[in-house]
């Protein structure tokens, strides 16, 4: 009976290692501020996001987010109902981020969003786009893309998140 438990318990302990190293190192931001005042988060899964495509730009410019576009996940931080104000709830969340994730530096300084990409040159797992508010009491957001996919325009990515925030 004793080898028996001991087999369950290593099994246990496998299982849970595999699930935590499938799961992606910036997804801790989210569980950190989950169940918080002032936080709201949704995720569209893979099934969901099959159901859309995303265009990026308009008039006849349009650029597609191509590949396996996983999960996108959304987090909204009220600064009245938590306990924090909207700059640090987003200082906060980046510096979550580990080394490996970069931030995308634009030409154009845009202090509103600021976006943070693991992978390299086109081709990306995550990306995730912080997005500041000018008014101290308004909402910040995070808005995270999931998956194997390449981005032809970064900037229309940052507008799709910032679109999620409107």
């Amino acid at each position: 009976m004793k080898t028996i438990t001991t087999l369950f318990f290593a099994l246990g302990l496998l299982l849970s290692s595999l699930l935590a190293m499938s799961q992606s190192k910036a997804d801790k931001i989210y569980d950190a501020f989950d169940n918080k005042d002032g936080v709201t988060s949704f995720t569209f899964t893979k099934d969901m996001t099959d159901a859309f495509n995303i265009d990026l730009g308009d008039d006849g410019e349009e650029k597609k987010v191509s590949g396996d576009l996983q999960k996108i996940r959304f987090l909204s931080y009220n600064p009245e109902k938590g306990d924090m104000s909207g700059e640090a709830f987003l200082k906060k969340a980046v510096s979550m981020l580990p080394s490996q994730y970069k931030k995308y530096e634009d030409e154009e300084d845009d202090s509103n969003a600021e976006i943070w990409l693991l992978g390299k040159g086109k081709k990306y797992k995550e990306c995730h786009v912080f997005l500041h508010n000018d008014n101290s009491s308004g909402n910040s957001f995070l808005v995270s893309f999931y998956g194997d996919f390449t981005v032809n325009d970064l900037e229309g990515l940052k507008a799709t998140g910032k679109g999620f925030s409107k």
